[in-house]
């Protein structure tokens, strides 16, 4: 940044120039062939009224809060484990007793304090805003605050909430030179980390907000520590001070209207939601995913195949079919030739006029239609079946028997006069995704 010309368009942008604005949309022509996150971020910018600060005093390399004051802030965050329910039970016994005997001690103290922060982000279609709330702990008074916080997701939100409880303390505490400890009680990973990071994300005018607080303190005070403790989300436990701050925030209704705030993590999850939506509604098109196109069906509890559900397309964790093919270039191969029919058997054949264009099976009795559904259920060339899978179905694959049927049967659906799906069959382990959780074993080899 430094090493930047004064003219140049970064440097424009940080200072916030309006000739930075006209040098991308003139002339017209060269804004609808030129692509960059800056062209994208104005063409967008009203979707988002909450502003980010790139360059800001405290985002640069020896600056950070976490930079200075190492030694001065710590993190209490423990994540509820254990192999049974019985085990996790005690293990979040344990974890809030913890929390109980840091909150007591720094409620009460003339050198601590404790403050607590929790969010409220109703469902969109109830017209309200998401509220952030938060009460400060000293000397065993307390003080309550909230905040109505536009539209934004929980993490935003939480983030906040935590931004408003230093405030509120900076007004509640004087002189603040002979506080100790800072404790920060909150439900949210994320809010903790985003609290203390002044780069670029959703919360970032909250995050600000904490340094700008906490700097002079620190420089003034080196005795000064601050903990971040986090609540573990448990019904059976309850931690009473995160809790009444919780009824705060979701008995707080604030309705939108039409100047609520919008946040950049809530603009994109909106997008990203109405996109999934509409792509899943046109995958039961015909006319977008093709007439012969198997639309996998799956359920959580294999026993309940029957009424198992058409898995929605996904983007997420390498999509929804792909992610459990691993990197097994046959395997995918064989799901794709077979999902979409386009493979060696005779309804491909008699449908495209290639070959000898019959479509019988010619290693059945009786030449039955060599369909995907023969493949899968009946051919004798492929005999190797989930014991569990029924005889015969005209619905359309159940996932787990189609995968292990395929992991089983390298040949099904697949160009077996490919030197390349042979090479990648002798070399493929094939264990991919929870098919080789319940495949049989000789898949698994």
């Amino acid at each position: 940044m430094h090493t930047l010309a004064d003219s140049h368009i970064t440097h424009m942008v940080a200072a916030s120039e309006n000739q930075a604005r006209n040098v991308l949309y003139l002339p017209s022509k060269l804004s609808k062939k030129a692509k960059s996150p800056l062209i994208n971020m104005w063409a967008n910018e009203k979707l988002v009224s909450i502003n980010v600060i790139p360059f800001n005093e405290f985002n640069a390399p020896g600056t950070h809060l976490l930079d200075r004051f190492q030694e001065h802030i710590s993190f209490d965050i423990i994540l509820i484990s254990g192999k049974n329910a019985k085990e996790q039970a005690k293990a979040k016994e344990k974890r809030l007793m913890s929390l109980k005997k840091a909150f007591d001690a720094s409620s009460n103290l003339n050198t601590h304090a404790a403050l607590v922060a929790d969010a409220s982000v109703p469902l969109l279609h109830t017209g309200h805003q998401a509220v952030a709330a938060w009460s400060v702990w000293h000397t065993g008074q307390y003080t309550e605050d909230w905040k109505s916080n536009g539209l934004s997701t929980s993490d935003d939100t939480e983030t906040a909430a935590i931004a408003g409880a230093f405030g509120t303390l900076a007004d509640t505490i004087d002189p603040i030179q002979d506080m100790e400890e800072i404790h920060v009680f909150s439900d949210s990973t994320n809010a903790i980390k985003h609290s203390l990071d002044p780069s670029i994300h959703s919360a970032q005018c909250y995050a600000l907000e904490i340094p700008y607080t906490l700097t002079p303190w620190m420089e003034e005070n080196d005795k000064l520590r601050i903990i971040f403790h986090h609540v573990p989300d448990c019904d059976d436990y309850v931690f009473e001070p995160h809790r009444s701050i919780h009824r705060l925030a979701t008995s707080t209704k604030i309705e939108c209207g039409h100047s609520a705030s919008r946040s950049i993590a809530f603009s994109r999850k909106q997008i990203t939601d109405d996109v999934m939506s509409n792509w899943s509604n046109r995958f039961r098109l015909s006319q977008y995913i093709g007439q012969f196109f198997m639309y996998p069906r799956w359920s959580a509890n294999r026993l309940h195949h029957n009424r198992a559900k058409c898995k929605d397309p996904s983007h997420l964790n390498g999509g929804t079919w792909l992610k459990n093919t691993g990197h097994s270039s046959s395997l995918t191969s064989q799901m794709a030739h077979g999902l979409t029919s386009h493979a060696p058997i005779g309804h491909y054949r008699h449908r495209f006029n290639i070959g000898n264009k019959r479509e019988e099976c010619p290693h059945c009795e009786g030449g039955p239609p060599e369909t995907f559904h023969h493949v899968l259920f009946k051919c004798l060339k492929h005999p190797t079946r989930p014991p569990d899978m029924p005889t015969y179905s005209e619905e359309t694959p159940y996932w787990d028997f189609f995968g292990e049927f395929i992991m089983d049967n390298p040949g099904a659906y697949a160009f077996m006069d490919s030197p390349y799906h042979s090479q990648t069959v002798a070399n493929s382990t094939r264990r991919v995704g929870h098919w080789a959780k319940s495949a049989p074993a000789k898949a698994r080899s």
